[in-house]
């Protein structure tokens, strides 16, 4: 190459942003649109994001195939919402129910737990019936009668509640007919007298009352 032809050569190239040779001017200087040679286009990374791409980024995008600002794009995106929206409130009301579930359930177990301690308990009330059967002294007899309402108070303080039975009509989901006389002024299912006597517990029976009730022959 001849020194006239390396005056000649086109400097310009090193200012071209594409890797192709830069076309220049007669004048040995480069055009002001300066042109790549080959593909007039040429590829650029895309410089906006995939899926939380900012409105700036979308504008600056410069590729062809860049496809992230694009309709589909969004509703595959939005459909990704919903869905996980869905999800998310299909767990939470999973949790809530759970929650309530597990309140009642461990609501039944303390409710459980002092009726069985109750049950328990309710024998030792028996014996002030008979107690107060073979107590002559008024004063004994008062002392033991103030002892039995304590204690009475005290399962009424629980939700444990006597039933009554003498002077009562049968009713079978209360008392239990442990045996049946024929009293002529009496009337008839009227309870006579009771054996043993019964308790509900939060509106449950925890043990039905033993009664003798009066029963006309028809």
């Amino acid at each position: 190459m001849s020194k006239k032809e390396e005056e000649i050569k086109c400097h310009c190239a090193e200012e071209c942003d594409c890797e192709n040779s830069c076309e220049c001017s007669e004048e040995n200087k480069c055009n002001e649109n300066c042109t790549c040679q080959g593909n007039e286009k040429h590829e650029k990374k895309c410089k906006c994001q995939n899926a939380n791409h900012s409105q700036q980024h979308e504008e600056d995008c410069e590729c062809e195939e860049c496809s992230c600002g694009d309709d589909a794009s969004k509703k595959h995106s939005c459909k990704e919402s919903e869905e996980y929206l869905i999800l998310a409130k299909q767990i939470q009301a999973d949790f809530e129910n759970f929650r309530r579930h597990a309140i009642e359930d461990i609501k039944q177990a303390k409710i459980a737990g002092q009726a069985s301690v109750i049950e328990v308990f309710l024998p030792c009330l028996d014996t002030f019936k008979e107690a107060k059967k073979s107590i002559h002294d008024s004063e004994i007899l008062k002392g033991v009668e103030m002892i039995e309402n304590k204690i009475n108070d005290a399962l009424s303080s629980l939700g444990v509640e006597k039933i009554e039975s003498v002077g009562e009509k049968y009713n079978p989901h209360v008392h239990n007919v442990i045996a049946v006389l024929n009293v002529a002024d009496k009337e008839n299912d009227i309870i006579i007298d009771e054996y043993q006597a019964g308790y509900v517990f939060n509106g449950k029976v925890i043990r039905y009352a033993k009664v003798i009730v009066n029963k006309k022959e028809d």
